[in-house]
């Protein structure tokens, strides 16, 4: 029964969702935590561990085609940097040595993206987005020991931009608002700036 309920109640605000059909949205904005960057904390126990990154930053824009659906193209970008220190043994010599290791990438993610808009009033907006896409980029992967070089199997060496996130946007005035979005896009939360025309 609740289910029953729930499922009307969603299509009865898709159905009376107000929204302009060819309104126009860009959204700006900056993600947390770094995705990668907080996967590689599992080595904070290393010597020497550091771990840097800046983004995700996140470009989206969105044309309505329909009252409850706009379509459109997000773009998100973000680098990270971790480096190590692991003792090896040099069998030939019976001596251990450090072994420094960097860990490096440089990605942006270019998805089309679809947004299926829930309740939309003049001044707020609920959304859910679906994006598909490519990434670019390369995953360095470098140590002094090239013997002891790591070897990682990741997700993330996919070529295939993946995101999906439930989304609110706030405007001000008929043009300039904010956004939070909760999801997986290079990052679990994002906010920002949004426009439309």
């Amino acid at each position: 029964m609740k289910f029953k309920f729930l499922a009307i109640l969603i299509v009865t605000q898709i159905t009376l969702s107000y929204a302009q059909v060819g309104q126009n949205t860009v959204s700006v904005g900056a993600g947390f935590p770094n995705l990668p960057k907080f996967f590689f904390n599992y080595l904070n126990t290393e010597k020497n561990f550091n771990a840097t990154g800046t983004g995700p930053f996140h470009l989206k824009y969105e044309n309505r085609i329909k009252p409850w659906l706009g379509v459109g193209l997000s773009i998100n970008h973000m680098t990270y940097s971790v480096s190590y220190t692991q003792d090896v043994l040099d069998t030939n010599l019976g001596r251990i040595y450090p072994n420094k290791i960097n860990i490096s990438n440089n990605n942006t993610a270019f998805n089309l993206r679809a947004n299926i808009h829930f309740l939309k009033q003049e001044k707020n907006d609920l959304y859910m987005g679906f994006g598909v896409g490519f990434r670019t980029g390369k995953l360095i992967i470098d140590s002094e020991f090239k013997a002891y070089q790591p070897k990682l199997d990741l997700p993330s060496l996919s070529r295939l931009g993946l995101e999906t996130t439930i989304g609110y946007r706030h405007f001000f005035d008929d043009n300039l608002g904010i956004y939070a979005e909760l999801g997986f896009a290079k990052s679990i939360f994002q906010f920002g700036f949004a426009g439309r025309f």
